[in-house]
């Protein structure tokens, strides 16, 4: 077939490069791809370079798949010898034939994660320590992150201001790889540390590697770690080329390792290096490309490339700016089923919803749930399916029903309260002989067989049940509020601390506080409603199945869409703290916003058709702060927010230059900055009012479209009323 059919200038030039050294920056939707798998199949078939001497690195088994796949394709037969593989992968090969210098055998064994946690815990058992303790959990971190950076036990030397029991977890360290080498096995870790060893320390091996490549391919290169680049730099004499393949504007997972230098300063780490940038996109549209290019040109840290296409303009990108997150959610529902009526052969496979983190879900599945429109949550759990929000439900069914063993024995011990293996036997002999369910027994029976420390731990348990179960009874105290203070009680918010990954206590923290936001909006929404009403709408979310393959919306973060594409993408929640990222922000300064901007930059270029962008002024829990439109937005062109208005009597949207007898401009909500247009309502934000039975307070938002307001009473007290002067006094 002919390789260079349908390549552009551009492309045939990083195909057919005589250069050693080639670097291609590869712009999102620039066939990357077809060019790295097309080079593969000129350097075969017109330049006739043995196919057993080009080693090709990936960074999924899934990619190897389909560049393999389209080198069948492309030199029209199956028997393709070229070796495509991960760098993990290509390392177990080396050691299959070399580990014997190491003192291992051929037929080593290799550890997952989760054989690698077990071991260590194991160890640190022996030692003294709790196996789920904070110390064992700690090893299990620092093992895990100094092997990433091939570093040796034996030869580690222990910081006098290092972690705090760094020197306990050196000796787990060396006893772990003394137990990994008795039983002749291998971490991931290990698969690149080691090879780099033996090359390292065997010259004669070296060499016989080294004369067996003469190519070294390299696709997504923007995200390799010091490591992997160190095995490929061993792996290369000084006739090996090595061509790499990659775009430092979507370098997004350096908290993963990935070292976005080693693909910036490639020119100056090989001489006479050639540069090679694809510009011509073949996914997107005009308006979506002048978009992402705008916004990628605030990073200072990258090379120059001005992404274009041959195709029509499309449709201009769509930003729209809600008062609350049900609005910006009702919204995009509202505009995909406006594709679906208007555009045929529309699927709902053909649209995404990008996020920036997985508990942004939340408003999508109660809202798609309701709307009975499939969806599918792509690389994480739904949200009532996820450990913490599990565990504060469990909590919150206890209040209302006792006999439940289920969600009892799921909490029990979360925080830890002494309740092990043998506790909790003893606990289930003292039920069963009581005929009373666990909780029950702890309130009943005085001599199950507990140590005096975890009866006091279950007392204090049963008292923050007792006086929750009491609060939820006063009409006057705010829901959440109470129940905020009970999962501080049973010591939940402490119990997250635990997490030893920051970014994960977190998630947890956001997770569990927007489980306890919904609880208050559900109870806003339906006011007939009970407590236990909503547990058990909870129960049923949590017992929706998957929805199977086929024509379902899909819900990602934004990490989890690099290297996908779809004709329709939302990116929702474009608010300041949240996209970008708080966190990123203060940990990592001007390189933390560039990463958030790569990412943001990533999210745009997944779209094919349309691009749509959304953001809620509402206050969030997680950034603890009324959201402000994201400064990427801005940064892209699309201009600064404009707050829809609506009516204040119908609750309708206002055609665009209507008046209002009041005032034209959008008022808004002083603590959480929720817009909402006040035309001639009769109460403003800050105005001291006085209810005629419940005293008088300050209004801290206003919402004309539902007729209602909200008070924050002297007492301290946050209510929301039907906005009628006839339930107030007169102002004074």
């Amino acid at each position: 077939m002919n390789l260079y059919e349908n390549l552009n200038s551009q492309q045939k030039e990083a195909v057919t490069t005589n250069g050693q050294y080639v670097r291609v920056i590869a712009g999102a939707g620039s066939g990357k791809t077809r060019v790295l798998t097309t080079r593969i199949a000129y350097l075969v078939e017109d330049i006739g370079v043995p196919e057993n001497r080009i080693v090709g690195f990936t960074f999924t088994n899934k990619a190897a798949g389909e560049m393999t796949n389209r080198l069948k394709k492309y030199l029209e037969r199956d028997d393709v010898r070229v070796r495509l593989s991960t760098f993990h992968a290509f390392g177990a090969r080396l050691l299959r034939e070399e580990i014997e210098v190491l003192g291992y055998s051929r037929g080593f064994t290799i550890y997952d994660e989760e054989d690698t946690s077990s071991l260590i815990r194991n160890i640190s058992v022996e030692r003294g320590h709790e196996r789920r303790g904070e110390l064992t959990r700690d090893a299990i971190s620092f093992i895990g992150a100094v092997k990433e950076k091939g570093l040796d036990a034996y030869e580690y030397k222990v910081r006098p201001h290092g972690y705090v029991n760094e020197k306990e977890f050196v000796e787990i360290w060396k006893e772990y790889e003394r137990r990994l080498k008795l039983a002749n096995a291998l971490d991931f870790s290990d698969l690149i540390s080691k090879s780099i060893k033996i090359l390292k320390e065997y010259p004669e091996t070296r060499e016989k590697w080294r004369d067996r490549i003469d190519y070294i391919l390299v696709d997504e290169f923007q995200d390799t770690n010091d490591l992997q680049y160190e095995l490929i730099k061993l792996l290369m004499n000084k006739n090996t080329s090595l061509y790499v393949v990659g775009d430092p504007d979507q370098t997004i997972y350096t908290w993963r390792g990935a070292n976005e230098r080693i693909i910036m300063n490639f020119d100056s780490d090989f001489k006479n290096a050639e540069t090679i940038v694809l510009e011509q996109n073949y996914r997107s549209t005009k308006y979506i490309l002048e978009a992402a290019n705008k916004l990628i040109q605030h990073n200072k840290n990258r090379v120059e490339k001005n992404l274009f296409t041959a195709q029509e303009n499309g449709e201009p990108v769509n930003v729209h700016f809600a008062e609350s997150d049900s609005r910006e959610v009702n919204w995009i529902y509202e505009q995909i089923i406006s594709l679906r009526l208007n555009i045929k052969g529309f699927s709902f496979r053909d649209v995404a919803i990008l996020i920036r983190a997985n508990y942004l879900t939340l408003p999508f599945e109660r809202h798609f749930l309701h709307k009975n429109v499939p969806y599918r949550i792509y690389g994480g759990l739904r949200f009532y399916q996820r450990r913490e929000v599990k565990d504060v439900l469990a909590y919150l069914r206890i209040l209302v029903n006792e006999k439940d063993d289920i969600s009892f024995s799921r909490i029990v011990n979360i925080p830890r309260r002494g309740m092990g293996t043998v506790a909790m036997e003893n606990l289930k002999i003292a039920a069963l002989k009581n005929e009373y369910s666990l909780f029950e027994t702890i309130r009943y029976v005085e001599d199950i067989g507990l140590s005096n420390a975890s009866q006091e731990q279950l007392k204090t348990l049963i008292a923050a049940v007792d006086e929750t179960r009491k609060k939820m009874q006063n009409d006057k105290l705010e829901l959440s509020t109470v129940i905020n203070d009970y999962v501080q009680k049973v010591g939940y918010y402490e119990y997250i601390k635990t997490e030893k990954d920051e970014d994960k206590q977190a998630d947890m923290r956001a997770n569990v506080q927007v489980l306890i936001a919904d609880i208050k909006q559900f109870m806003t929404d339906y006011p007939e409603s009970s407590f236990n009403d909503y547990l058990e709408n909870a129960s049923l979310h949590s017992a929706q199945d998957e929805v199977e393959e086929g024509d379902y919306i899909t819900l990602m973060t934004v990490h989890m869409a690099k290297g996908l594409e779809y004709d329709y993408i939302f990116v929702s929640g474009l608010v300041e703290g949240v996209f970008p990222n708080n966190r990123a922000l203060l940990d990592s300064g001007r390189a933390g916003e560039e990463e958030e901007r790569r990412l943001c930059y990533v999210a745009f270029t997944r779209a094919r058709k349309r691009l749509y962008l959304t953001m809620s002024s509402q206050y969030n829990f997680a950034i603890a702060s009324g959201g402000r439109a994201s400064r990427f937005i801005a940064e892209a062109g699309l201009g600064p927010p404009k707050i829809k208005q609506y009516h204040p009597k119908y609750g309708t949207p206002l055609k665009e230059g209507a008046k209002s007898s009041r005032s034209d401009a959008p008022r808004y909500r002083a603590n959480y900055a929720e817009y909402d247009y006040a035309g001639d309502f009769p109460f403003a934000v800050n105005d001291i009012v006085e209810h005629k039975t419940l005293g008088q307070g300050v209004v801290t938002a206003i919402f004309p479209s539902q007729t209602t307001i909200e008070i924050k009473f002297d007492n301290g007290e946050v209510k929301r009323l039907i906005a009628s002067p006839k339930y107030f006094k007169e102002k004074k």
